[in-house]
């Protein structure tokens, strides 16, 4: 058997160029390109000037972009491919920025970011990859990166707070006034006024053990300031009771397979190619206020989509106002109803659209009687009244104490009986089908094989930029491989 011969010593006569070291097709190209469109003026007039020179952010930003492709999310690795990986060194274009450089470009610049989604987006759509015809939409929760011990309830912040109050006016000094501000306690122990459950907690030891540390040390900003800090977390919970002190933006979602965990809902809308058209995160436990801020951030990002583009999403996104402002815009929506085991529920009825009648799951027709006005939807509501109910063998099951079976419907009822009958259409399955095919799929890439089950950053507006960079790893990866499927490479406008 015979080795391939190898060249451990041999040393390169002419220096070769970085990109003979790689393939045409590689993935880089299109990262150099999209880049290079990037308008940078505000960072042109920010860092001109007298002062030590800075990265051109051109640079940062595409070693996130390669790094996201490489499932890697740490700054110092990152920091180190730029050193020791010949794809990383030209894309650095042999500079060598330090990890902290990198990793305060990715907290510090947000917008730079959201600009080379854009940007590879509009990539997408000229090269003709993105069809806009069809749009799935789905949310997903992320584990925010926190301790599930460090929570705190608003209860316990007042209690905290009036402590610190308590404290700074009676202007203690350590030497002379400890054993009257603690008598035999020692200041690790809490407030008398905290509870048991609440002593219990670590977050609560915690915070106590810093506040008594700056009372004994006659810190008397020190206290105020963990104080204002408090009053921050407090104003975070926005209506909640519970919220994490580590990230207060986090909130407790349900995890499949994991309960309930701090968390954000991670929101995203594909193109029937697996492109990703539109991401986002929320602090919302559920989805039915999604789907209109998802289809506005799509509209302004490709403008006015075709009167008869599909939207495709679960149960979760029914809410009849959005709903009705996308049917009025054109869109055909695929978004099944809410279901009941009950025979006799009202989604449980069909709705004729010719006749103008809703008919009962025993096929017993309902009809019009006029309009009455509900306080509750602010709005005038249309009574149709089942005409047989008295000869109905299910009567009583059905019509509760009421001799006929009265529906009132919103103007959306409507709309909602359309959607089902057009999921029941043979085309409408096959549409919706392709939900499955194309953003759960972008979710299951994310998640599984890009790892990002939990968030690294913290803060609502420092996690969409990952959520961000974490779309643009999905779409470079998906128009790469379909420019390479078309036998296009960009190696040469590089």
């Amino acid at each position: 058997m015979a080795y391939m011969q190898s060249y451990p010593n041999q040393t390169y006569l002419i220096p070769p160029k970085l990109t003979d070291l790689f393939s045409e097709d590689h993935i880089c190209y299109l990262i150099e390109q999209i880049t290079n469109e990037i308008d940078y003026s505000k960072f042109d007039q920010k860092y001109s000037g007298a002062g030590h020179p800075a990265y051109h952010p051109r640079i940062n930003l595409k070693l996130f972009m390669m790094a996201g492709v490489d499932k890697i999310s740490s700054s110092r690795v990152i920091a180190k491919n730029s050193q020791e990986n010949v794809v990383y060194i030209y894309l650095a274009e042999k500079v060598k920025p330090n990890f902290r450089t990198i990793s305060d470009f990715r907290m510090n610049h947000p917008e730079l970011i959201a600009q080379a989604s854009l940007q590879l987006k509009m990539f997408g759509l000229k090269r003709g990859l993105i069809d806009l015809s069809q749009i799935f939409i789905d949310g997903t929760k992320i584990i925010a990166n926190v301790n599930n011990d460090r929570v705190i309830d608003k209860e316990t912040i007042e209690k905290l707070k009036k402590y610190i109050d308590k404290q700074i006016e009676e202007g203690i000094k350590v030497d002379k006034e400890e054993d009257k501000l603690y008598g035999d306690k020692g200041m690790h122990e809490l407030p008398d006024d905290l509870n048991d459950d609440e002593k219990r907690r670590p977050a609560v030891k915690q915070i106590v053990r810093e506040i008594n540390k700056a009372i004994i040390g006659n810190e008397k900003e020190k206290a105020e300031s963990i104080k204002k800090k408090l009053e921050k977390i407090d104003a975070k919970t926005e209506g909640k009771n519970v919220c994490s002190v580590t990230d207060p933006d986090s909130r407790y979602m349900k995890n499949r397979g994991l309960g309930k965990k701090l968390s954000y809902n991670a929101q995203m809308a594909v193109d029937k190619n697996g492109i990703i058209l539109f991401e986002d995160v929320t602090q919302n436990a559920v989805d039915k206020n999604e789907l209109l801020p998802v289809m506005n951030g799509i509209e302004k990002d490709f403008g006015q989509l075709p009167k008869g583009t599909t939207v495709s999403a679960d149960a979760g996104y029914e809410k009849g106002e959005a709903m009705e402002e996308l049917d009025k815009r054109g869109y055909e929506l695929l978004i099944p109803g809410k279901t009941s085991e009950k025979r006799f529920f009202k989604s449980n009825f069909s709705y004729d659209e010719k006749k103008d009648k809703f008919i009962c799951p025993e096929g017993k027709p309902l009809e019009k009687r006029g309009k009455t006005f509900q306080k509750k939807y602010q709005r005038y509501l249309t009574i149709y009244l089942g005409t047989e109910c008295p000869n109905c063998p299910h009567q009583k099951e059905c019509c509760k104490t009421a001799k006929y079976r009265p529906l009132h419907i919103l103007p959306q009822d409507k709309l909602f009986q359309r959607i089902k009958n057009k999921l029941q259409s043979e085309e409408g399955k096959a549409k919706y089908k392709l939900r499955k095919q194309t953003v759960e799929t972008v979710f299951g890439d994310i998640k599984e094989n890009k790892k990002l089950r939990k968030f690294v950053l913290r803060g609502t507006k420092k996690v969409k930029t990952e959520w961000v960079l974490a779309s643009i790893s999905r779409n470079l990866i998906r128009i790469n491989n379909l420019l390479k499927r078309d036998g296009i490479s960009l190696a040469s406008d590089c």
